[in-house]
């Protein structure tokens, strides 16, 4: 009987030994804003954030001195990186500028005043330990007073380490840094 019992759970004993290694996972921890940015614009959606296919990954990526593009073994985003930032921009646009500001699709009655794309061109720290955050955005305003807009952004910021809670870290201060930059720009 016990050898039966044996024989039936085998194959859940060996898948159990397959699951491979648990990577931790992070979070881009929430920023209090220390400036304030008085906007035109009292309701605002972030429509869209485009990332790039590397940055998409559940991985945390990092540039090597060769140029390569690479993983920090057992590191993985807690979240699904386009929507963590979208979320996180969200919270920080809303905190600097006292708008109300959601993501897409608009949860209220009406259309928001300002709509915001972002498209990122390059999110990862380099071997130098700088956060490179790179792209465009476009400001959509349909009142004829207010001027819709496309601009390039270009943002840096330092990684204590390469560790990947110190790359996390520069990416939560880049993704503040590009909350700020969306504040004014509105």
């Amino acid at each position: 009987m016990s050898m039966r019992i044996l024989f039936l759970l085998m194959p859940i004993l060996l898948l159990s030994g397959c699951t491979g290694a648990n990577h931790d996972r992070f979070l881009i921890e929430p920023v209090a804003a220390a400036t304030t940015v008085k906007t035109d614009a009292r309701t605002i959606s972030i429509t869209t954030v485009n990332l790039p296919t590397y940055a998409k990954e559940s991985g945390i990526f990092v540039q090597n001195g060769a140029g390569a593009i690479v993983a920090i073994p057992k590191a993985d985003w807690a979240d699904d990186t386009e929507r963590a930032m979208r979320l996180f921009l969200v919270r920080s646009l809303a905190d600097i500028s006292g708008a109300q500001v959601a993501s897409d699709p608009w949860p209220l009655s009406g259309v928001p005043e300002a709509e915001i794309r972002i498209d990122v061109e390059q999110m990862l720290v380099d071997s130098s330990n700088t956060m490179r955050l790179s792209g465009q955005f476009s400001i959509r305003r349909d009142r004829a007073e207010s001027r819709s807009r496309i601009r390039q952004f270009n943002i840096a910021t330092k990684a204590r380490s390469s560790s990947a809670a110190d790359v996390v870290t520069a990416h939560g201060e880049a993704w503040q840094e590009l909350a700020k930059v969306l504040a004014n720009a509105i």
